[in-house]
Parts: C-alpha cells; structure tokens; sequence
C-alpha cells in the first residue's frame, strides 16, 4: 500500500452513507454503532477498502472513530485533526468530539442518555482493552454493547466498496 494525498472523501459522503447504514443497523435491531478508524488487523494505514470510517462520515485521518446512533452521530478525533476532520465531516449531520481528552468515546459514551439500548460493534476492529472501557461506558449510560456479525458499515458499503489490495 502507498500513501497519497489524493483526496477521496468529501462531505457528501455522511448524507449519502448515514441512511443505508441506518437501515442496516434497524435490520439488526441495533439503535447505535461504533466505528473505530482500526482494521481488522488494528492498522493506522488502511487501505481504502478498510476504511470504514472515511466511508461513513468522510474522514480520512489516521487516528478517529464515531458513534453512529439512530437519530444523531459524533466523529471523535484527535488535536491533529481538529481543522481536517472539519472540511471533511458534515457539520449538520455530525457533531465533533475529542478522541483522547475528555474520556474520548467512552466518557462521551458514558455520559449519554441511552437507557435499554443496544450499541453494536463488529469485534474484529477493536482490542479487548478497547471493549472493556466500552462496554463499562455504555454500562453507565444503561446501554448494553453487543458484538455483531455482518458489520452494518460492510453490508451498507456493498457494491460500492474497493477491491482489497493484492
């Protein structure tokens, strides 16, 4: 894989990708989703086929992640990010959160108001340390995290999707 600078996402991306993944995590039974910048291999680099964060919310750093709930979103990066994450993430459609400071996801998770719900995750793309600060969050906002198999982003993402790399 080789960097480059090309820019592939752009704003457009969250008002086009939100609705199909919101179908797929209903399909689920699912009223949020965490989607962490990682790869199944908990790469910093992805290719473009594993990024399923840029898909979603049009965010192409290295370092993010966001928590794609039925009626709202938030994509949490860190202080390298906070001007990029700006010109490519839609405002309207996401609210910005800090990726380390302030707890990052877990303390923004767990000072939510999400009494009974279920918060789906696709246990390849996160640590079991990042699982157990998770889940002890959603645990204090009195929602129950839940590991789900097929991700909501792959099956949302389908035909669309690039090929992955050789």
């Amino acid at each position: 894989m080789r960097q480059t600078f090309d820019e592939t996402t752009d704003p457009s991306f969250g008002a086009r990708h939100l609705p199909l993944l919101r179908a797929r995590m209903a399909e689920q039974g699912l009223d949020g989703f965490l989607i962490p910048h990682e790869d199944e291999h908990q790469n910093e680099y992805l290719p473009r086929a594993n990024d399923r964060l840029a898909w979603a919310t049009g965010f192409t750093g290295s370092a993010g992640a966001a928590m794609v709930l039925k009626d709202s979103a938030v994509v949490f990066v860190d202080g390298r990010y906070k001007l990029q994450v700006r010109d490519q993430v839609d405002p309207g459609l996401f609210a910005f959160g800090e990726l380390i400071d302030e707890g990052g996801l877990p303390g923004w998770l767990a000072q939510q108001p999400l009494n009974g719900q279920v918060i789906g995750y696709d246990p390849r793309l996160h640590s079991p340390d990042a699982i157990a600060k998770l889940q002890g969050a959603a645990s204090k906002a009195g929602a129950r995290l839940a590991p789900v198999d097929p991700n909501p982003v792959d099956q949302a993402w389908g035909e669309e999707r690039p090929a992955q790399p050789k």
